[in-house]
């Protein structure tokens, strides 16, 4: 609804701002971004500039809050490249800065990326640009689906149609892209990258649409150009590809592949590369790849040294997704045992062992306590072990009930409830929760109990 609003109140912004007295000109080489953004956070004094790399961001410049409420951004004047413009670079917007002297952006604080630039041509063309790639976009969508239900149907007349309004389609996209080449180049990269191909092949079942769009996702765009180092559509597209050839049924292995081979096309140390590295990795975290936390992994070896902020902050993701992804290696755990020493879950190393999340007050993981008691006693000669993980708060309720349930394994407890960092880590909102690992520490599957932890162990140890 606000955004409606703000949309919808834009031309009285604009006709205000058209009546109202002017900036200050710049001066020499320098160029004036006047920033008038409704809903500004109150205590924000600073609007920050940013160049998007990779998974991070990097700040470029920023101004500060005038009296009369707008925010005035002063840099060097140079070739136009596209920046993101927001309060962080949590929420921000796209704009083109470079050689025009004097600009001004309207917009709302919480749709930064719905603002308008008056003033500035070039802008004016970008904007533009995208709401008419996401009219095409749309169509696309709309006779893509409708080509897959005559295929379905096999109705040949309406295959033909659908036919002949992509071929219609696919021109009306190439006459844009081409007037935008002659134009604007900066603005024609990001339209390559925005939108892709149809399949207008005349033999309908000589290829899949996850075969073409898994080779020409890309079509429009030739990225071993370098002038896409300065595009950061680059890392929507390569996030969008991914979700979509997932979409369409690759398996896991085939969209890895595909995703590296057009990765391939861009060079290892360049910006270009981060941006689609960055993007690939998003696109699999939203489709849920199995391969999500190794390409995650292989980001942060590859820009570790080159951190812009968004390592930690991806090694912290990586730490808790990865418990929940069979294979992958369990983080350490450790903390106070009940009689006041300390015990880790790497010292349980070389067997097999459940970590179980529970706690004195949880009357279902009470319940489960004997099943589990019982499966100790029978395994743990044969290398079962388990590690017990309290989310008490009192002390002397949890021994009590460690004495009473008879729970001769080994337990840990920061006595935090559920503001727990063991819970915190393994991304525990619920318990009882388990988690079974191999002898390696690596993850062999999580929440098993009852007959299903039964069956798991007599499958290792046999009866």
């Amino acid at each position: 609804m606000k955004q409606l609003l703000f949309l919808l109140l834009l031309p009285l912004y604009l006709q205000a701002f058209q009546q109202a007295p002017k900036p200050a000109k710049s001066a020499g080489d320098q160029i004036q971004l006047t920033c008038k953004i409704v809903e500004a956070p109150p205590n924000a004094e600073t609007i920050f500039v940013y160049e998007q790399v990779g998974m991070a961001s990097r700040e470029v410049a920023r101004g500060t809050r005038q009296p009369d409420g707008a925010y005035v951004v002063t840099m060097p004047a140079a070739e136009p490249r596209i920046y993101s413009i927001g309060f962080s670079d949590a929420q921000t917007g796209r704009i083109i800065l470079g050689k025009e002297k004097d600009l001004t952006l309207w917009a709302n604080a919480q749709f930064m990326e719905k603002g308008r630039t008056l003033g500035s041509e070039i802008n004016k063309a970008y904007e533009t640009m995208r709401t008419k790639a996401e009219q095409l976009r749309s169509t696309s969508d709309q006779l893509r689906n409708e080509q897959r239900q005559a295929r379905a149907a096999q109705n040949a007349a309406a295959m033909k149609t659908a036919r002949e309004q992509l071929v219609a389609h696919e021109q009306e996209k190439t006459r844009f892209l081409a007037d935008l080449k002659k134009s604007n180049p900066i603005i024609w990269h990001a339209a390559t990258l925005l939108l892709s191909p149809e399949d207008v092949s005349e033999t309908t079942g000589a290829t899949t649409e996850l075969d073409f769009y898994g080779k020409q996702f890309f079509g429009y765009a030739n990225l071993s150009d370098p002038a896409y180092e300065t595009i950061p559509e680059l890392y929507d597209a390569f996030q969008a590809y991914v979700a979509l050839v997932s979409q369409l049924g690759a398996s896991a292995a085939a969209c890895k592949d595909m995703a590296n081979t057009q990765l391939a096309k861009l060079n290892a140390g360049t910006n270009a590369y981060r941006r689609a590295f960055a993007g690939i990795v998003t696109g699999m975290k939203t489709a849920n790849h199995p391969d999500q936390a190794a390409f995650s992994q292989q980001y942060i070896n590859t820009y570790r040294s080159k951190d812009l902020g968004e390592i930690t902050r991806l090694e912290s993701e990586l730490r808790k997704t990865s418990t929940f992804t069979p294979g992958m290696e369990a983080p350490d755990l450790a903390g106070p045992t009940p009689d006041g020493g300390s015990y880790a879950l790497s010292q349980m190393r070389g067997k097999y062992v459940l970590i179980d999340f529970w706690a004195s007050w949880c009357g279902p993981c009470r319940r489960e306590n004997p099943n589990v008691v019982a499966l100790y006693g029978k395994y743990k000669s044969k290398g079962f072990e388990i590690l017990g993980v309290s989310l008490d708060r009192d002390d002397a309720a949890w021994k009590k009930a460690i004495e009473q349930d008879k729970l001769t394994w080994p337990h840990i407890s920061d006595l935090q409830g559920w503001k727990s960092q063991h819970a915190a880590l393994y991304s525990v909102s619920s318990i009882p929760q388990t988690l079974l690992l191999d002898p390696q520490g690596k993850i062999i599957q999580r929440n098993l109990r009852g007959e299903q932890l039964a069956e798991k162990l007599r499958e290792i140890f046999g009866e």
